[in-house]
């Protein structure tokens, strides 16, 4: 089965952030549902992987998010 036949999440929005706590980029990849059942968006958290500050997006399932750039605060720890 292919990934437009499937009927589970696709990639509905990519994009980078900049953490506006400790200044780390990440991409966060959204998530969304094919089918009716699938397809409710709620609100979804995901945090920094460097810091731990949370951030929100409306999506299907959690967003993935992929570390590109470490923290420019100098700080080390993780909320």
């Amino acid at each position: 089965m292919s990934q437009q036949d499937s009927a589970g999440p696709f990639e509905k929005g990519r994009y980078k952030e900049t953490c506006g706590a400790c200044g780390a980029i990440f991409e966060v990849i959204v998530l969304g549902g094919r089918m009716a059942k699938t397809s409710r968006e709620e609100r979804e958290d995901y945090a920094c992987p460097e810091c731990g500050h949370t951030y929100h997006c409306r999506g299907t399932a959690p967003p993935r998010v992929t570390l590109l750039s470490g923290r420019t605060d100098g700080g080390t720890s993780v909320s």
